[in-house]
Formats: structure tokens, C-alpha cells, sequence
């Protein structure tokens, strides 16, 4: 039987790998992103897909979307809640005018954009699972700064609240077979990241990854394909950062 799959976030680097691996299966993958012009680009290379720009964090513009989702595929079996937001800045840094408290609007703009997002799009996916009774399955993708990372504070937070929210989803949707996993990613070796960071930076954490590298998308993919094959995986956070500690 295919399984109908949203992935969010689709159209990054982490996301188009996802959208690759699981296109080869007997699959629906059906992508959101809030880039309109990846978005284009990935419906390009992928035709079979199905695609959605939208905000995951306006309810009003979800209820839209999911509307027509639900209208057309009827059930979902998996969602991986891919979408994120990074931001840098210590709670209070020094600059040329003196002390700099850390952004408000920064923070709640992060905090939405990880931690909102995945509820408001899981509640509705669960909705659904639920009343369509089928086991279901819902990635959510993390990170390592969600043991707490210097000079982000919003981000760190928000993807603490992730892990939060998997191990307390997977207490509550057990009776209703449904599966709530969460991945824990380090450094992953993507473009993005490359330019998210100095040289010096990247040169650093590397020394201080026991694996002596980044990851590679390809044990990104790994990982995900381990939760959605071992059933008995479920309320735990996947951990792949090759033995970093930050």
C-alpha cells in the first residue's frame, strides 16, 4: 500500500535529501517550505511530488492547506517535522555602545519557527492518524544544541522543547499506534552549514568530534530510515554527532 508522507522544510539541503531517499519508496512525499523559489526548484527535479508553500507557524494558513491535503490523500502515515530556524546571540553581548540584551523579537521569531511549527503541524497530522485509525509515525528532526549551545539561547531552547514534545507525544498516541521518534543531529557536511560558519569555527568543531569530521547526509538518511523501519524505536531521541559535546 503507498504511504503518504509530508516532509517540512522540504526544499533545504537536509529536507531535498529526504524528499530523495523517500521518493524511491512506494511513496506520496508531499513538501512544505516557506521558500517559494526552492520550493519551484525542487517540484522540478522531482516531479512526482506534491508541493506546498506555506508558514507553519499561521494556523489560519494550515487549516487551508491541510484541508486540501486531507481532501485529496486522505490519510497521512508519516510526517517529519524537518522546518527549522537557526539564530546566534548571546543573552547579553558587548558591543561599541556598551551591553546588548539579546533580542526579543529574535526569540520569539526562533522559538516559533521551531518549536510552534512543530505543534501546530503535528496537532493537525495527529488529528488525522487518529481518525482515519491508522499507525502512524512522526519524526521529529532536532539537534544537538538542544542540550544547551553558547550564544543560542532561543534555538537551544526551541529544540529542547522538541525533544519535550516527542517524548510526551509518544506517551500520549501509543494507545492509537502511534510512533513519535525524534533525530538529534551534530554538524551535518551541507552547504548551509558551511556557510553558517567560519573556517575556524568548522576547523574547531571538528576537533572536538570524536568521529574527527561533519556528518554525511547520506547518515542523516540512515538515521531516518532506522526510525521508520524499527517499530519497536518510539519516545526516544536518535542522537548523530559523530561524539561531539558542545
Amino acid at each position: 500500500m503507498k504511504k503518504n508522507i509530508i516532509i517540512t522544510g522540504a526544499a533545504g539541503n537536509l529536507g531535498e535529501a529526504l524528499v530523495k531517499s523517500l521518493i524511491k519508496k512506494n511513496t506520496k512525499v508531499i513538501c512544505f517550505d516557506n521558500n517559494k523559489k526552492n520550493l519551484t526548484n525542487l517540484k522540478k527535479k522531482y516531479n512526482k511530488i506534491a508541493v506546498y508553500f506555506c508558514d507553519l507557524t499561521n494556523e489560519k494558513n494550515l487549516i487551508s492547506v491541510f484541508n486540501k491535503i486531507f481532501k485529496k490523500y486522505k490519510k497521512i502515515d508519516l510526517l517529519i517535522n524537518n522546518a527549522g530556524y537557526i539564530s546566534n546571540s548571546l543573552i547579553v553581548s558587548l558591543g561599541e555602545k556598551g551591553l546588548n540584551r539579546h533580542s526579543y523579537n529574535l526569540w520569539k521569531k526562533t522559538i516559533s519557527n521551531n518549536l510552534d511549527s512543530t505543534f501546530l503541524v503535528s496537532s493537525f497530522i495527529i488529528e488525522n492518524m487518529i481518525s482515519n485509525r491508522n499507525e502512524g509515525l512522526i519524526i521529529n528532526i532536532s539537534s544537538i544544541s538542544a542540550n544547551g549551545n553558547v550564544g543560542q539561547s532561543a534555538y537551544s531552547a526551541a529544540k529542547s522543547g522538541v525533544n519535550a514534545l516527542t517524548k510526551t507525544w509518544s506517551k500520549e498516541l501509543s494507545k492509537f499506534k502511534i510512533r513519535v521518534a525524534g533525530i538529534s543531529p551534530g554538524f551535518i557536511d551541507t552547504p548551509s552549514t558551511k556557510k553558517a560558519l567560519s573556517k575556524k569555527i568548522i576547523s574547531n568543531l571538528k576537533e572536538n568530534t570524536a568521529s574527527g569530521r561533519f556528518g554525511k547526509k547520506s547518515e542523516f538518511i540512515q538515521a531516518v530510515n532506522f526510525i521508520i523501519n524499527n517499530k519497536f524505536f518510539n519516545g526516544k531521541i536518535l542522537e548523530i554527532d559523530g561524539g561531539l559535546n558542545l
